[in-house]
């Protein structure tokens, strides 16, 4: 079974470990250290920050599966999901997404679209973000890449 909690700080080091580390020894192998401290200072004010909501993806015993973050805007909420590779295409993202977006609509209210900008050969997300109604809409660029733009309208 999978559960759904708002990130804590004692989340950071599950976050940095599972998702992070391995960017971080293939493109920062120098500065680890520093990389280290830097991503500490990042989640500590991501968790705190009003403009952003965290959910991390945990199992019955607590471990750590990934996480949810939305990045806040007014009416708008950009959603990213992070899964530890053990559990993807294992078919839990649907309802992770559902969740998180459940979990979205009870905290901040004033939320009503949604996006996700998924990498055009990430077909696994595009598929699961479709099931749970988003639509395509553009190509668009995210961070400085190309993605593909999908939306959804939340109904209150």
């Amino acid at each position: 079974m999978i559960f759904l909690r708002k990130t804590k700080e004692s989340d950071i080091e599950n976050i940095y470990n599972n998702i992070h580390l391995n960017y971080i020894k293939k493109y920062y192998i120098s500065t680890e250290r520093q990389q280290w401290e830097n991503h500490k200072r990042w989640y500590k004010f991501l968790i705190k920050s009003s403009a952003y909501l965290l959910y991390t993806v945990t199992n019955e015993d607590e471990e750590f599966l990934g996480y949810i973050k939305f990045e806040l805007d007014g009416e708008i909420a950009i959603i990213n999901i992070y899964l530890i590779e053990k559990i993807r295409q294992k078919n839990y993202s649907f309802d992770i997404i559902k969740m998180s977006l459940e979990n979205l609509l009870k905290e901040r209210k004033e939320i009503s679209i949604v996006l996700a900008y998924i990498l055009e050969e990430n077909i696994a997300s595009i598929k699961t973000f479709k099931k749970n109604g988003f639509v395509f809409d553009s190509i668009d660029e995210y961070k400085g890449v190309e993605h593909m733009l999908f939306i959804k309208t939340l109904i209150k």
